[in-house]
C-alpha cells in the first residue's frame, strides 16, 4: 500500500470502531502485553518514585496506551498525536469519559513526516506502538526516527514496539516446523529491518540502545503456531489458552525479561540520548 491507503486503512478502522480497542488492535491479549512492557520500561526510562516529565506517544490511535500510562503514571505530562483526525476525536473522548485532565493529556493530529510536523518539545521520553511500521520502507522509518530523536530533550528516553523482520521470521520458523505455511505481514504494514533502522539510530541520531525485550513470544507461540497447528491453521484470537499465555507471558516477564526466546513478531527497543 502507499501512504494514503495506508491512511485510508485507518481511516476505515477509526469510523468503524471508534472508541473500541478493536480500532488499533485484533486482540486484547497482545494489548494486555504491550502495556505490561510499556509500563515496565517507563519505569525503568524514568526511574525516580514519582516520576517526572512530559511524554510523547506517536502514533496513539484512540489512546489505549495514554489512558493507562496517564493513570499509572500520575506525575507526568503526556502529549498524543496521530495522523486520523477520527483517531484523535476517540481519544479526547476517551479522556473525557475517563475524567482525566486535558492539561495532563493533550491529543492532536499530526504527522511525523509532514513537512510542517510539529509536536512541541523537548520531551523527555517519546515512544512508539507500532506506529512506524506503518511506513512503508526502512528509509522512510528513519527518517521518522531523526525526527523523533530531535525533539528529545538531552539524555532523553526513547521507547519502541514495533513489529520487525528477524523475530518474525523466527516464528515463521516455527510454524513451518509444524508443518504450517509462513505467515506474511498485512498489506498496511512495514516491519522494520533491526539492521538497518538500529544502527541508523546509533550513527545519525546518536541514540544508545539500551535494552531489546522479547515480551510478547509465547503469546504469539500459542496464537500463531501452537493453535493453528490444530485447528486446521486457524488463528483464534479469543481462544481461551491465548489468554492463558498472556497472563503466563506476563508474569514471567514480570521475573526474568527475555526468558522465553525470540518468536514474537514485535519487540520493544529501550534507547537513549547520548549528550
Amino acid at each position: 500500500m502507499d501512504r494514503e491507503d495506508i491512511k485510508a486503512h485507518w481511516t476505515d478502522w477509526a469510523k468503524t470502531y471508534g472508541t473500541s480497542l478493536r480500532a488499533t488492535t485484533k486482540t486484547s491479549t497482545a494489548k494486555m502485553l504491550e502495556l505490561d512492557a510499556l509500563t515496565r520500561a517507563f519505569r525503568v526510562a524514568l526511574g525516580s518514585n514519582p516520576p517526572k516529565g512530559n511524554v510523547l506517544e506517536v502514533g496513539c490511535g484512540n489512546g489505549e496506551n495514554l489512558l493507562h500510562l496517564a493513570t499509572v503514571f500520575p506525575t507526568l505530562q503526556f502529549t498524543g498525536i496521530d495522523f486520523i483526525p477520527e483517531m484523535i476525536e476517540a481519544a479526547t473522548q476517551r479522556r473525557a469519559e475517563n475524567g482525566i485532565p486535558a492539561d495532563r493529556l493533550k491529543f492532536s493530529t499530526g504527522d511525523i513526516l509532514a513537512p510542517d510536523f510539529e509536536a512541541g518539545g523537548p520531551y523527555d521520553l517519546i515512544f512508539t506502538d507500532r506506529c512506524l511500521i506503518n511506513l512503508s520502507s526502512d528509509e522512510l522509518i528513519c527518517e521518522a526516527l531523526s525526527r523523533l530523536c530531535s525533539i528529545l530533550a538531552p539524555s532523553g528516553q526513547l521507547l519502541m514496539i514495533e513489529n520487525n523482520i528477524q523475530t518474525f521470521s523466527q516464528q515463521n520458523w516455527a510454524r513451518q516446523a509444524v508443518g504450517l505455511p509462513a505467515r506474511t505481514p498485512a498489506a498496511f504494514n512495514h516491519f522494520l529491518d533491526e539492521a538497518v533502522v538500529l544502527p541508523h539510530l546509533e550513527d545519525a541520531c546518536a541514540m544508545e540502545i539500551v535494552a531489546v525485550e522479547d515480551f510478547i513470544s509465547l503469546h504469539d507461540l500459542v496464537l500463531y503456531v501452537l493453535l493453528p497447528a490444530i485447528s486446521d491453521g486457524k488463528i483464534d484470537y479469543e481462544h481461551p489458552l491465548v489468554e492463558l499465555a498472556a497472563r503466563l507471558n506476563v508474569a514471567i516477564s514480570n521475573e526474568k525479561t527475555n526468558a522465553l526466546g525470540s518468536f514474537g513478531q514485535n519487540r520493544l527497543y529501550h534507547c537513549r540520548k547520548l549528550n
